[in-house]
Formats: C-alpha cells, structure tokens, sequence
C-alpha cells in the first residue's frame, strides 16, 4: 500500500469524527498527515537525484552573433558513449539542425555550429538539445535548453509603449521616444487603409547603419534592403544613420515594415499567398513619408517603355537593386490606384481573395470583377496619361516605318517612270 492510498483511507475513516468533538485527535491526524507528505516529498527529491546520477544530460549554448553557436553538455560519469548528436531548430524553421558532437574522458559534449554556412534568423528563440547512445545500446536525451538569439554585437537600451518595443544602441531618450511616436502614427494610418489591429506588441530594432544591420538578413542574400519584418516573430529591423533625413527615413521605414507585420497577423497563414506586388504596395501607401524618386523612375520607365508587366510581379521582385527598385515603384503606384477607385472595401476583398489561395489572376477577378490586364491598363492611362491608341502606335512605329519604305519607293519609281514617257511622248 503507498502512502498516499494510506492517507486517502485514513482520511476516509476519519470523516465519521466530529473535530470539534474531538480537538486531540483532530491535532493528531493533522501532524501524521504533514509527516507523510513530508516523507513522499522527500522520497521524491530523492529519486530524482538518483535519476539525474544515472543519466541525466546538462546542456548549455553560448553564441557569436554571425559566426558560431557553441553547444556545450555533460553526460554523468561512467557511462560508456558509442554517439552524440546535438539537435537544434530556430523558431519558425521547420528544419532542424542536427550534428555529430564530440566527447571526452570527463564526459563534455561539444557542438559548434558555423553560422556563416547555415545562418539563422535574428531575434528567433533557438529550442536545441543532445542525444548520446550509449554502448551496449540505450539513450539518453538532455532537457530542451532555448535562448534567444539576439543581435549581441550591439549594447541594446529599450523603451515601451502599450503597443511597441523599441532597441537602440546609438542615440538618446529623445531618439528613442521619435521612433515610438512614429509607430504609433504609422499605426493609426495603416487602420485609415485596412481595418488591422495589433495581436501583440512588436519589437524595433534601430540600426544606426544600413551595413551593420544587414549582417542581420544574411539568410536573406539580399544587400540593398534598408529594412526587413519578420511577421511571425513580431520584429522589424530599420536602418536609421544619423543626419537630416533620419527622421523621414523612419517614418517611411516604420510604417512599411508594421504594415507587413499587421497583415500576418491578421490573415495568418494565408499571408504567404498574397501576390508580392500587393503586399509590397500596401506596405508602401502605408507609409508617411512617400519616396519621392518613385513617380521620376516610373516617368523615365514609361518614356523607355521599360514598365514591368504586373503579373511578372506576383511572385517575386527582381533580385537586382535597380530591377528592384522600378518593381517597388510600380506596386505602390498600382496599389495606390486600387485605393482610389475601390477605397479600404476592394482593397480588403483582394487581401482575403488571395488570403484564401486563389491564384494572382484569379483573385483580382473575384474581389474587383476586373482583370489583372484591364486594371493594369487603366492605371497606366490614368497615372500616365497614356493613350491606348498611341501607345500602340508608338510600338510599332519601326514597322510602319519599314512598310512605308515598302511602298512608297515603288510607288516612287512608278511615278517617275510614268513622267520620263509623257515627257517622250510630248519630244515625238
């Protein structure tokens, strides 16, 4: 019988005594009680160091932001190794890393992970443990340790608002509480747009230069961005250099990134569908502070007759800066459009079309009842003033030329041998 089958029936036979009739042995069962959990307590404690003796792993992880991960363990004394594997995943992946340790006489594990080949994302929690095979066969599995894998390269202060984080390294209270104000304003004008809210607060980390914070996004491989959100960690990174523009840059940044960030929140998984012209484009019209060499570029693309197809535009960017550049131009311009004509209703019907799997065609047609090409084609006349008519003109302008040169020089000829025998007719 255990101890606590004997308090359960000991309570049991007990229940039929009135304590206040009985105050001595009331104070009697109330004594042996505390002496018996005390007791299993006790045995308890006890097993688990035995446990622990027996095989029971510590593990620790200490890293160089960028470079390495050095995963330490302990495996207890006297226990043969045939093999150990250290484990590790970083939150949101969905492959985990895995890698042969080392161990010694005294039984220390070692892992070191070379973050420069296989790079994770910053600011993720990074969940990792050991398994060590013993000889003779059997396992043994250390508890999961995590931590977070923060940009340590930097000396980060931190200021709060109910809704916001944010992280800097370089600048003072008064910087810090600027880039608080400009997410909050950013914030209350990404809800003119679309109606989003905040599931939970969202970190910022300020960058005092584009270089050190795209050390940040080496998984990314791109060397131009000058911001980047990761939606399902509630982070943004922004690059913010000291000067006379710093305060535009973050109002542009900002509300860029949140816009992002709201959007996942509130379609979830489906996010990942939204074509990359729309989510870009309303990233971009959320912003406060415009770019002002948009409406330059797409002017000189329109004159070259350089402008990207917008279906080219539903999956991916092109990876060159300038391809880049003329992409997210366009987006913001043809998302603007969208929103003049169909206001927050439309733009909030295309984001649940796309939200919902349907293809880039296809959820134009059911949110707007247009084509990708009718309502490309609109927006170019009505942004550009581009004609239909002339613009098809000014395409084939080569060839009509080429057929003018067809026909007119033997009309040509014609004409002039027709004039040499009236002239020989009047001679005769």
């Amino acid at each position: 019988m255990t101890s606590l089958t004997w308090i359960c029936l000991m309570t049991k036979r007990t229940t039929k005594i009135d304590p206040l009739a009985y105050p001595v042995r009331k104070e009697l069962w109330r004594r042996i009680t505390i002496i018996v959990l005390a007791a299993i307590l006790a045995g308890s404690l006890y097993v688990r160091a035995v446990r622990a003796q027996a095989g029971v792993i510590s593990a620790s992880a200490q890293y160089t932001f960028g470079e390495e991960i050095v995963f330490r363990g302990v495996i207890p004394t006297g226990i043969p190794v045939e093999s150990a594997t250290l484990f590790f995943v970083a939150e949101g992946e969905l492959q985990t890393h895995t890698g042969a340790a080392t161990w010694d006489e005294r039984g220390q594990l070692l892992y070191i992970a070379d973050l420069t080949q296989s790079p994770i994302r910053a600011f993720s929690t990074v969940v990792y443990w050991f398994e060590v095979t013993k000889k003779g066969g059997g396992e043994l599995k250390s508890e999961r340790g995590a931590f977070y894998y923060e940009d340590n390269r930097f000396d980060w202060q931190a200021r709060e608002s109910k809704d916001f984080r944010v992280h800097w390294y370089e600048g003072d209270t008064a910087f810090a509480q600027s880039l608080l104000d400009v997410a909050e304003l950013g914030l209350a004008n990404i809800q003119v747009i679309l109606p989003l809210k905040l599931n939970s607060p969202v970190d910022i980390y300020a960058y005092a230069s584009a270089e050190e914070m795209r050390a940040t996004l080496q998984h990314l491989g791109k060397s131009w961005v000058g911001a980047h959100t990761d939606p399902d960690l509630g982070v943004m990174v922004v690059s913010l250099p000291r000067g006379p523009e710093q305060r535009l840059e973050m109002e542009r940044q900002i509300p860029h990134e949140l816009m992002h960030l709201m959007l996942y929140q509130r379609l979830g998984a489906g996010y990942g569908n939204i074509p990359i012209w729309l989510n870009e484009g309303l990233a971009s019209i959320a912003e406060l502070y415009p770019n002002p060499d948009y409406l330059i570029l797409l002017n000189k693309a329109v004159k070259e007759d350089n402008m990207l197809p917008m279906a080219s535009l539903c999956e991916t960017f092109p990876r060159d800066a300038s391809g880049a550049f003329l992409a997210y131009a366009e987006a913001t311009s043809f998302t603007r459009f969208l929103y003049q004509q169909y206001g927050t209703a439309g733009l909030e019907s295309l984001a649940r079309a796309y939200a919902d799997g349907l293809s880039c065609e296809r959820g134009v047609q059911i949110a707007l009842d247009r084509t990708l090409t009718q309502l490309e084609r609109q927006w170019r006349q009505q942004a550009f003033r581009e004609d239909a008519l002339l613009t098809a003109l000014t395409n084939l302008s080569p060839w009509i030329v080429i057929l003018a040169l067809v026909l007119i020089f033997p009309l040509g000829l014609t004409l002039v041998g027709t004039r040499k025998n009236a002239k020989n007719g009047r001679d005769g």
